[in-house]
């Protein structure tokens, strides 16, 4: 075995020395042909260019009598590669050329060489992508320089033409193999001509390659040309020429490199398997021999200790009693786990004698019994003991052929435990101990099995906190966790042992009423007005007074539904007639609750079809001075004229929508429609549209004002954009960026509904409005003394953060005046206009308005 790994070594250090050297050998082998390539083409390049300057300077002498065939014959210019050479004018057509051209005259002005050096600042010879020559009809490299005459003014190009096999035929006597290639190339990587490769296919052409940063301005490279498809990779030389704007690159295909290599790896593999063969076949007789020679000796070491390892090694405890119930064999593990003196047990003790003083098994007699009837039904069984200490020990008893049984013992108390607490992860809520949803469900559906069977009825209550959300956004999630552990308890606190508490959800809660003695739905009632009342008394977290609210939706089972999503459901329903009946109250589920479901199901799809056809009209009231009776602004109002049931009000359907995903495409019609209809109105007044926190959170708000304001050509300072403090809630961070994204595009912002929110001056200092609009309840109230102390305080306000005011809900003249004299410059409401259609506006003084009414 130790000359094993000599010869791999061997075979593999040949081997790849052999490919060294073939690496070597052509990359000195393409160097020297790139070297005799360039030597080869630049020396038919120098001719040529010579012969070029030679006919220059004879036609400056005699331009009128100069015939370029008589010279081209006299001086053998056109000779061996030379195809032709031409002259052609200053107007692009050809004038003389070698080959006897007698057609009509040949416009070669669009020719890359004439176009080029005619441009070229200095006097150099250009080297043109090959071309199909009109005269000579052969494929050609076009070298051109410049024709003077004798004052040395340009008067056209002098072309010498050489035929692309030029380097045809030097690929002959490369000898670069298979796969080989030359290519020859201008100073624009265009290919002039190629040998090795599809050169119809890549002559003219700049095809991508990797020469031109190989090269990086120097004059010699050479590189791998790898992982092209449907070829061998290539080492590749590469030179520029110092002479021409030429480069010259050579290829040697790696299948050509490695062929001889390639040929003695196989010899030397075939040498190599065959020693490992040899090698390997004397060791197997070797390690045969050896192997019979120790079986004997092993079989009896390990028949001696095998039995012994067995017991001492095993993680559980291990006995073996024999058909006569006496114990034969046992291990430390099982004399530590039934806390068994050693001294005390001894081979051949009855099975009753050895268990008489443990505390497990209380009748060990009637333990041995069972054990063995059970044995006698299967060959495999198991038991659980549980000490009075806690452990619990299993047991896995196998009969033995020959009569008794093996038992294995295990502590499995650690496990037990872990397997309780993962049973309480997956059917308990973490932070409150109360029931998750799983378990909640499993609940329903054992209370329907019972209810199925004596008839009981039970009662599920869905809890839904109201301002909690507010509360982990202004505190915290910290207090938020603390808040709903403190729900939990008073929840629990007033339900009785045989129901059911869950958290469901973030801030849901609910409640499976087990049957009793009184009428359900009283009972039900009763626990969720209770319910109410608890959860609604004051909290105090972190020094932090909270008071939160608690809406409870009931449904009874089977009477309001005989499956769990249907008496869930159903009790949603009535979850959301509490939110709406103004939250912190309770209802019962009633076959009208899911009507008004189905009516608010079939108002969204009909809503939802009235937007894509764009039947939502957009409805102005105008925003007043109240000093002059100018109408300064027009906030838009969105108005659903539905085909059967007549105007539909905006409080029904803007809660749709918004419950229904709909706010934001209605939103971003009535922003569209506004934008457009304003185009239409004095240029001084501005147009006001309403944004929902919903269009905050799920569209990109500032790309839809942008496109609103582009398509309808609408200045941004005519845009003003109305929110509530709702947008804040909701997200806000994000929202206020994207409310300063807005500010920055010209468009104005106004806080809405001023004054009902209780954290609306803390949003005047988070972000510059333009405009507040005051909440109509205070106009309603403005008769009252502490109204008026709440208005001057905001027109103070006002001034001081430089804020235009706006009074909403102006109905009365009285109204008006008190506005006026507190300084409030700006009213809305029924006084001055109802909201009216467009063509309904007028842009005329209320005043002015009623004279005209009253003389006609």
């Amino acid at each position: 075995m130790f000359f094993l790994p000599l010869v791999w070594i061997g075979y593999f250090a040949i081997t790849s020395s052999e490919r060294t050297d073939a690496v070597q050998q052509a990359r000195s082998h393409g160097n020297s042909v790139a070297e005799l390539f360039e030597e080869n083409t630049e020396r038919i390049f120098e001719r040529v260019d010579q012969s070029l300057l030679v006919v220059r300077a004879l036609y400056a002498q005699d331009p009128l009598t100069f015939s370029l065939k008589f010279w081209s014959e006299k001086t053998r210019i056109a000779t061996g590669d030379v195809v032709q050479f031409a002259l052609i004018g200053s107007d692009g057509y050809m004038t003389d050329t070698t080959v006897g051209y007698s057609g009509p005259p040949l416009y070669l002005g669009d020719r890359e060489h004439f176009i080029q050096t005619m441009s070229q600042a200095d006097d150099r010879l250009y080297v043109a992508k090959p071309v199909l020559g009109r005269a000579s009809n052969k494929w050609t490299i076009q070298l051109a320089r410049k024709l003077f005459d004798l004052a040395r003014n340009p008067v056209g190009v002098v072309v010498g033409s050489i035929s692309v096999d030029v380097v045809g035929r030097f690929y002959d006597t490369a000898k670069l193999g298979a796969g080989g290639t030359l290519v020859l190339r201008n100073a624009n990587q265009v290919v002039l001509a190629a040998r090795g490769i599809n050169q119809d296919a890549v002559l003219g052409q700049r095809a991508p390659n990797r020469v031109e940063g190989e090269l990086r301005g120097g004059f010699y490279a050479q590189y791998w040309n790898e992982n092209h498809p449907n070829r061998d990779d290539r080492l590749v030389t590469a030179r520029r020429s110092r002479l021409f704007p030429l480069i010259f690159t050579v290829g040697i295909s790696e299948r050509e490199i490695y062929s001889r290599a390639d040929t003695r790896q196989k010899v030397y593999l075939g040498g190599a398997l065959l020693l490992t063969f040899i090698i390997l076949t004397a060791t197997m007789f070797h390690w045969r021999r050896r192997q019979a020679l120790d079986r004997a000796q092993r079989e009896l070491r390990e028949f001696a200790s095998k039995f012994e390892d067995a017991l001492r090694n095993l993680p559980q405890g291990l006995s073996m009693f024999d058909g006569s119930d006496r114990l034969i064999a046992f291990n430390q593990q099982w004399l530590e786990l039934y806390g068994l003196v050693p001294e005390e047990i001894r081979i051949g003790m009855d099975f009753r004698k050895v268990f008489a003083k443990q505390t497990a098994v209380l009748d060990v007699e009637a333990y041995l019994v069972d054990l063995k009837n059970r044995l006698a039904k299967s060959e495999q069984t198991s038991n659980t003991v549980q000490f009075p200490d806690g452990r619990v020990v299993y047991i896995s008893y196998g009969r033995r052929e020959g009569g008794g049984w093996v038992a294995t013992h295990e502590d499995i108390t650690e496990r037990k435990a872990s397997e309780d607490r993962i049973e309480r992860l997956a059917h308990y809520d973490s932070l409150t101990g109360l029931a998750n949803r799983n378990l909640f469900k499993e609940r329903i559906d054992e209370a329907l099995a019972t209810s199925g069977s004596s008839g009981a009825p039970f009662a599920v209550l869905l809890l839904d906190l109201d301002k909690f959300k507010s509360v982990n956004d202004v505190l915290g999630h910290q207090c938020g966790d603390a808040l709903l552990k403190q729900v939990a308890g008073r929840i629990k606190a007033q339900i009785r042992d045989a129901d059911t508490a869950a958290r469901i959800g973030g801030d849901e809660f609910a409640v499976i009423v087990a049957p009793g003695r009184g009428a359900m739905q009283d009972g039900a009632a009763s626990l969720a007005a209770r319910l109410v009342q608890a959860i609604a008394e004051p909290y105090q977290i972190d020094d932090h007074p909270i008071v939160i609210g608690c809406s409870i939706g009931i449904a009874v089972a089977p009477e309001h539904g005989s499956r769990v999503d249907e008496i869930l459901r159903n009790a949603d329903l009535a979850l959301y007639k509490s939110k709406n009946a103004g939250r912190n109250c309770f209802h019962t589920y009633s076959v009208e609750l899911k009507a008004e479901a189905d009516q608010r199901n079939v108002l969204e799809i009909e809503l939802r079809e009235a937007i894509w056809r764009e039947e939502i009209e957009v409805f102005y009231q105008p925003v007043t001075e109240l000093g002059t009776g100018r109408v300064k602004s027009v906030e838009a109002l969105a108005r659903w004229h539905h085909g059967t049931r007549g105007f539909i009000s905006p409080a029904e359907f803007i809660a749709v929508a918004e419950a229904g995903g709909l706010i934001v495409e209605l939103g971003n019609q009535v922003l569209t429609k506004a934008c457009r209809d304003a185009m239409t109105m004095p240029d001084d007044v501005k147009v006001a549209v309403n944004l929902s926190a919903l269009q905050f959170a799920s569209t990109n708000l500032v790309d839809t004002v942008t496109f609103a304001l582009a398509q309808s050509g609408l200045p941004q300072t005519r845009l003003e954009l109305e929110i509530t403090e709702s947008v804040f809630l909701a997200d806000t961070q994000e929202n206020l960026k994207t409310l300063q994204r807005l500010k920055a595009l010209g468009v104005s912002i106004a806080l809405d509904d001023f004054g009902v929110g209780y954290s609306s001056l803390s949003y005047l200092t988070a972000f510059p409005f333009d405009k507040v609009k005051i909440d109509k309840s205070f106009i309603d109230r403005i008769d009252r003394r502490e109204t008026v102390a709440v208005l001057k305080s905001i027109v103070q306000l006002a001034e001081t953060l430089k804020l235009s005011i706006v009074a909403e809900g102006v109905e009365t003249s009285e109204q008006l005046r008190q506005l006026h004299s507190l300084g409030i410059p700006l009213g809305q409401g029924y006084y001055f206009s109802k909201p009216v259609p467009l063509a309904g506006l007028s842009w005329q003084a209320p005043a002015t308005r009623r004279r005209r009414r009253a003389a006609a």
